[in-house]
């Protein structure tokens, strides 16, 4: 896991412009996995401090963008196959599921470890992620988080938002303090204003 600034920008730098443009403040990517693609553009889960990033560029500056909080993931589940590729997916408590297929292998295992570490940050009660090995490299991971799982509103070391109330208004979506539809009509007003 990478934590200094310099690290994390240089993770950031590695990613499409769709991804910077929708990072909060104090957001940092810790982790990414994408997939293996000849003719198209990849697919891209991302690990933040604040929640998993499913990411998608499509031509002409079109791209999907879905998220899931770390307050509001349900399940993880992870394959390793035993030649060259792996899968991951993610599956949210209203029923949101981020998935991945075709990611190189070698790099399941270091996202997983870091993705475990980052919901422990914020987690109250330690959460554990259920590993199985088989024969010739073959692997499970699985992670079912139980329903009186607690979680911090802040990590420890997180800077403190600004006063900026946009600011404030997309820390709290990236949170899931509220829904993307409260978000969008709470930023139509204060871009009234």
């Amino acid at each position: 896991m990478m934590n200094d600034d310099s690290s994390t920008r240089s993770l950031i730098d590695e990613l499409p412009g769709g991804v910077k443009e929708n990072m909060s403040p104090g957001e940092k990517v810790l982790r990414y996995l994408k997939t293996f693609q000849v003719v198209e553009r990849p697919d891209y889960i991302i690990l933040t401090n604040f929640r998993i990033v499913y990411f998608n560029e499509k031509h002409l500056g079109r791209y999907e963008f879905r998220s899931i909080p770390f307050q509001k993931l349900l399940e993880m589940k992870a394959q390793r196959g035993m030649l060259v590729w792996g899968d991951i997916s993610f599956k949210s408590e209203d029923g949101t599921v981020l998935k991945l297929e075709k990611v190189d292998r070698n790099d399941l295992e270091g996202f997983i470890g870091a993705l475990k570490t980052a919901i422990n940050d914020i987690a109250v009660e330690p959460i554990s992620i259920e590993h199985r090995k088989d024969l010739v490299g073959k692997a499970t991971w699985e992670f079912n988080k139980p329903a009186e799982l607690i979680f911090r509103q802040q990590p420890s070391t997180q800077p403190t938002p600004s006063e900026d109330p946009v600011t404030q208004l997309k820390t709290m979506f990236v949170k899931g303090e509220i829904s993307e539809h409260e978000y969008r009509a709470k930023l139509r007003v204060l871009q009234e204003k």
